[in-house]
Order: structure tokens, then sequence, then C-alpha cells
């Protein structure tokens, strides 16, 4: 049962986090938030509570974030994703599972579909066709993705990326 807890580890300048992201569809579009204000845009999803499983994660974070409840799907990729955010060096293992929304949100191609806060930050959602262009033109994070959402295989799929500066 989790505990609120995160897995988040900090040892000095570096960070080590397990996060659970859901990749949910419409039609040929993706869905991707942002701390409103930023342009950093990632799927949905959260760190990983102590005892909880990265779908537990998701349907909780879905719930949180967007009010609906969530069918989580298979596992389909797991990103080593290493990188540098305001100066620190981060490791993190992201979980992209599969995820049905029970009660549609609602589609536009260009707006900001939801708005949530989440503890500290605001959040902004939207939906971005699932082609490599357009998920470069936002600069969709983990980078891979980029490529990989468009054509994501049915077996586990595993990446190793580093952002190079």
């Amino acid at each position: 049962m989790p505990h609120g807890r995160m897995i988040v580890l900090d040892a000095g300048p570096s960070r080590f986090q397990l996060r659970a992201a859901a990749l949910i569809r419409a039609g040929d579009h993706v869905l991707v938030h942002s701390p409103a204000g930023e342009n950093i845009w990632s799927l949905p999803g959260g760190r990983v509570e102590f005892g909880e499983s990265a779908a537990e994660t998701l349907a909780r974070e879905i719930r949180e974030e967007l009010s609906r409840a969530a069918a989580i799907g298979p596992l389909r990729c797991l990103i080593e994703n290493y990188f540098t955010l305001d100066g620190r060096d981060v490791h993190e293992l992201c979980l992209i599972h599969d995820a049905a929304l029970t009660e549609p949100l609602r589609f536009h191609e260009t707006e900001i579909v939801h708005r949530c806060r989440d503890g500290a930050t605001d959040l902004e959602f939207r939906w971005v066709h699932a082609a490599t262009p357009a998920l470069d033109a936002i600069g969709l994070y983990p980078a891979p993705l980029r490529q990989l959402i468009g054509a994501l295989p049915d077996a586990l799929l595993h990446v190793v990326h580093r952002d190079t500066v």
C-alpha cells in the first residue's frame, strides 16, 4: 500500500527517480502535459510511490490530475533517462504504459484542454499529433519518445538515453 513517499533519492548534486508515464491516445494524437508557462512537455504521469506499481501510479495520477478513472494497459517501454535539470544530474527510470480514459477528455488540436494544480505546480494538458515532426516541435521529453510513439513494437522496448549538452 502506498504511503505518499515518492521513490526519489538525492545524493549531493545528483538525483535518482522512478517515474511512470501514460500513453493516452485520441485518434492520431497523444496527450501531453507541461508546467504552466514552461515549454517542457512530457507524457502524463508522475513519480512512483513506495509500495505502488507503475500501473497503480498512473491510475492515481490520472485520477488526481484529470479527475477521471483510467484503464491502464501493458508496459510498452522502459527508458533509462540521464539528463540535467536545474543544475542537478538526474538518472530516471521511466515506465511507459498504454492507458485509456474511462471518460473522454475534451479534444482540440491546438488549445490547452485541461488545467490542474499538482502540489505547487500548475499543469496544462494538450493533445499533439503523434508524428515525429509535431513531437519534435513541442520538444517532448524524454527525447527518444519523439520517434518511438508512432512506432512502438508490441514487445517491451528498453531504451537508454543520455541528453547531451
